[in-house]
């Protein structure tokens, strides 16, 4: 509902700013994706270290979403700096300070809210028509793979986006949104932090444990769950990894593409 009512305010509110915003930075990897996916690309002037693809094409960097080079992001002479609440306060109050335009952006909670974010996005540079097609394809997407999971039988997930500690996906996030869509159930619902050990999983005793890539410890933790043969998961050889490109990087291009491979895990 909140970013709803934002997007509202921006449309009415912006669309003559966003006529003007010719250069922009980003200053996290997902409004980078978001960036290109609007159409928004050829006003992008700067970027993350993170941001691969904006890199690739030759954007300038200016540092990390914690650690930004503030003098550098000057230089650039931005009309609109896009960022998440990771931008630390002081570098947000310096960019205001020296006269640029800061938007800070919450993070998405549901596949809804990514949907959302990519149009309030959109709207502050002047991409909403790309934006409407973009949102629209994806919802279509994602509607037709819950369809499909509905005569799947309910099955329990642990989903792993951490290790040392083994840290699960909650409730209340849009990575949670993977496996309800998916007519599954979280083995840490209802948990309020995410950190679990392997015994507790062990009891979960889940159907598929699913492990983003993140940080590069999947692999490991594959092979290690892969040693509890009489977890379901492992007996059925459902011990899969997932890209942390699409599933952690929350756009709806990328969610429509984390979600399908979750379905597929799940079905095969």
């Amino acid at each position: 509902m909140k970013y709803k009512f934002v997007l509202l305010l921006l449309l009415a509110g912006f669309s003559v700013f966003a006529q003007d915003v010719k250069r922009v930075i980003s200053l996290a990897p997902s409004i980078t994706e978001n960036i290109y996916l609007v159409g928004g690309k050829d006003k992008l002037v700067g970027c993350t270290s993170y941001c691969i693809q904006a890199v690739n094409d030759g954007v300038v960097e200016i540092g990390s979403t914690i650690d930004v080079n503030v003098e550098k992001v000057f230089a650039l002479q931005p009309d609109l700096v896009l960022t998440m609440k990771l931008t630390k306060d002081q570098d947000v109050a310096a960019l205001k300070k020296l006269g640029i335009r800061v938007e800070v952006l919450e993070t998405p909670v549901s596949f809804d809210e990514i949907c959302e974010q990519t149009q309030q996005i959109a709207a502050l540079i002047g991409c909403e028509d790309q934006s409407t097609e973009v949102v629209a394809k994806t919802r279509k997407t994602v509607a037709e793979i819950k369809e499909k999971a509905k005569r799947l039988p309910s099955s329990k997930i642990f989903f792993q986006i951490g290790a040392n500690p083994i840290f699960s996906v909650l409730d209340h996030t849009y990575m949670n949104d993977f496996i309800l869509l998916c007519n599954a159930t979280n083995i840490a619902e209802g948990l309020t932090q995410g950190t679990l050990t392997r015994e507790s999983v062990l009891l979960k005793n889940p159907d598929v444990i699913i492990i983003a890539e993140m940080g590069g410890f999947g692999n490991e933790e594959q092979r290690v769950w892969n040693t509890y043969e009489g977890m379901k998961a492992v007996k059925n050889n459902k011990v899969f990894l997932i890209s942390s490109e699409t599933s952690c990087s929350p756009t709806p291009a990328n969610f429509a593409s984390a979600l399908n491979d979750v379905y597929r895990f799940i079905s095969e």
